[in-house]
């Protein structure tokens, strides 16, 4: 089974960042986390919509960070099984009230294999 959210998060750990799905006990400063929010399927291809969070320990940190990404996926090398990565918003301010961490959100368009091959 392929997974964008796990791709996408392997990716980020080879660009070198912490990233998982979702933020834990034992998360450190900085890190990143991705979360599908929508998308599509056709064609046999998956259009998925997913958010990326950057958490750093000031708002600058966050932003660079969210900064890095965005530019890592215009002009790096594509995670495994995409095919196309579209810049949906951001970067962008998102701070969270649960953890008081700052944190700069953007929001790709991944277009990308549906299975494993």
């Amino acid at each position: 089974m392929y997974s964008i959210t796990q791709s996408l998060i392997e990716w980020l750990d080879g660009l070198g960042y912490v990233a998982s799905a979702r933020p834990n006990a034992n998360s450190v400063l900085p890190f990143v986390t991705v979360e599908r929010t929508g998308g599509y399927v056709a064609d046999l291809l998956d259009h998925a919509t997913l958010a990326v969070q950057a958490w750093g320990a000031t708002e600058a940190d966050a932003e660079a960070m969210a900064i890095d990404i965005r530019n890592a996926a215009l002009l790096e090398a594509r995670p495994a099984g995409v095919s196309r990565i579209d810049i949906n918003a951001g970067p962008y301010p998102f701070y969270d009230e649960d953890t008081r961490f700052p944190r700069y959100q953007l929001v790709l368009d991944i277009t990308c294999r549906l299975i494993d091959n």
